[in-house]
């Protein structure tokens, strides 16, 4: 974060947090304010503006129109330009949480290694979470667990035991993660391996047909080519809403 402090008259200050890129914005924050900007009129460009200095400088409503013009439309240019930065994957990022033992300590999270090797429990909890910014965290927690033995470059991570497991952590991780997941999977879009005929056909070999699944795809098993394609499907429509780009301050 940068720190800028204003004094806007002689008894008071006003201290401004500014992002310094994508990764100082939280996947809590950026759901603020795709919530924000999905009800905006795209009419009041004030409120838009002081909203996002309240979601991503920590300002009380009543301090945005403190701040002097020429530091209000540089900050609202440097937000949109955070948003609109190129986030590629990132494999690895630590945060704060809870260790085994559930003292604090800074855990190290890690993307799921071999992705031809995801459950099935894992594949429909992201097709569940996945589709919607606002329960992204849960997918995140998916995707990224903490790395509990590494050698190099290779690791291995925490077994999967459900997405509650760590989302609520998740709401908290850099948002350029996040992004950098979300396109990885939108690009890789049908070539992922777990979305093939066959894997599908292997995994219900394999664990059965839970109650579950047979609603996701049908009693007869008829829909597991449209389950097949879901993902993709899921995928192009988050990228929709991923992020509003703007070629210039508001």
């Amino acid at each position: 974060m940068i720190f800028i402090e204003y004094c806007y008259n002689t008894m008071e200050e006003l201290q401004l947090e500014i992002p310094v890129d994508l990764s100082s914005i939280t996947l809590r924050q950026y759901q603020d304010y795709l919530k924000i900007y999905d009800k905006w009129d795209k009419e009041d460009e004030i409120y838009i503006k002081s909203k996002m200095l309240q979601i991503f400088c920590g300002l009380k409503p009543e301090d945005t129109l403190k701040i002097p013009l020429a530091s209000f439309d540089n900050t609202i240019q440097h937000l949109l330009d955070c948003l609109n930065a190129d986030t590629p994957l990132i494999r690895k990022f630590s945060m704060e949480g809870k260790d085994k033992d559930g003292n604090d300590a800074e855990l190290e999270f890690g993307f799921i290694p071999k992705l031809d090797e995801i459950s099935f429990g894992e594949f429909i909890d992201l097709e569940k979470y996945m589709s919607d910014w606002q329960t992204m965290h849960k997918a995140m927690a998916v995707l990224f667990r903490p790395i509990i033995h590494s050698k190099k470059e290779f690791y291995r991570i925490d077994d999967y035991g459900g997405s509650a497991r760590y989302s609520d952590v998740m709401l908290d991780m850099p948002v350029s993660v996040a992004i950098g997941a979300t396109v990885f999977f939108y690009r890789l879009g049908s070539k992922l391996p777990v979305l093939t005929m066959d894997y599908l056909q292997e995994v219900l070999k394999k664990e059965g047909a839970t109650p579950q699944v047979k609603q996701i795809l049908g009693e007869s098993g008829d829909g597991i080519s449209q389950y097949t394609h879901s993902l993709k499907v899921m995928l192009e429509e988050s990228m929709k809403s991923q992020r509003p780009v703007f070629t210039a301050a508001l």
